[in-house]
C-alpha cells in the first residue's frame, strides 16, 4: 500500500509539473504576441518568466520577473536591434492575460541600440558615421564640400535629438528620433556610444503596456 501511495504521490507531482510547464507556455506565448503589437517587432520576442511554481503566479496574476529579448524593431521610423528588457512584478490578471491585454509591470529597465547604418540614414547624402571614443563623428561630402565633425546627442524623456557639429555646411541641421508608442512612464536614461551604435537604456514604473 505505502508502494502503491508513494507512486501515486509522484504521479500528481509529475502530472502537476506538466500542467504548470504548459501553463507558463501559454502564458509566454500570450505576451510574446501582446509584444510584438506593442513594439511593431520585426522578429518574435523571446520571452521567460522566471520563478517556479509559476501556477501560484498565474493565480495570483503577479509575476516577479518577465525577462524579454527582442532581435529588432522600429520606432518612430528608426532601426533598433537587441533589445534585452527586465519586467518586474507583472500584474496581469489571468482573464486579461488570457485576452492579451492588462499587462502593467511594477519597474521596467530595458536597453537596446540603434545601429551607427541607421543613424547615417538620417544624414545628408555623402555623409559617413562612426564611432570616436565616446561620440559620434561625421565625414564627407556635402555639394562637392568637405565636411567633418562630430554628434551632439540629446535624450528627453522619449525623444532623442541629434545636432552635427560640422565644419564646411553651416546649414546643415539635425534631426530628431521620437520613439511613439512607448508607454508613457517609460523614458530613455542614458545613451552611450558604442562600436555597434548609439546603445539607449530605459527605465520607468508602473508601466502600463497595454489597454486594460
Amino acid at each position: 500500500m505505502l508502494s502503491v501511495a508513494v507512486l501515486t504521490s509522484a504521479g500528481v507531482a509529475v502530472a502537476l509539473a506538466g500542467v504548470d510547464r504548459l501553463l507558463a507556455l501559454v502564458a509566454v506565448r500570450r505576451v510574446a504576441r501582446h509584444l510584438t503589437t506593442l513594439l511593431s517587432a520585426t522578429s518574435a520576442p523571446v520571452v521567460r518568466i522566471a520563478g517556479a511554481p509559476f501556477l501560484t503566479q498565474l493565480l495570483s496574476g503577479v509575476y516577479r520577473q518577465v525577462d524579454v529579448t527582442v532581435a529588432a524593431f522600429r520606432a518612430g521610423g528608426m532601426e533598433f536591434r537587441g533589445l534585452t528588457a527586465r519586467l518586474s512584478r507583472v500584474r496581469a490578471p489571468l482573464r486579461l492575460l488570457l485576452a492579451g491585454r492588462g499587462l502593467v509591470a511594477g519597474e521596467v529597465s530595458a536597453m537596446a541600440t540603434i545601429p551607427l547604418s541607421a543613424i547615417g540614414d538620417r544624414l545628408p547624402p555623402g555623409l559617413i558615421v562612426r564611432r570616436q571614443g565616446t561620440e559620434l563623428a561625421v565625414s564627407g561630402l556635402v555639394l562637392l564640400m568637405p565636411v567633418s565633425g562630430t554628434l551632439a546627442i540629446r535624450a528627453d524623456r522619449q525623444r532623442i535629438s541629434v545636432v552635427p557639429k560640422v565644419l564646411g555646411v553651416p546649414s546643415l541641421v539635425g534631426f530628431v528620433i521620437a520613439l511613439p508608442g512607448l508607454p508613457a512612464r517609460l523614458t530613455i536614461d542614458t545613451l552611450d556610444v558604442t562600436d555597434a551604435g548609439l546603445e539607449i537604456t530605459m527605465r520607468g514604473e508602473n508601466i502600463d503596456l497595454g489597454p486594460g
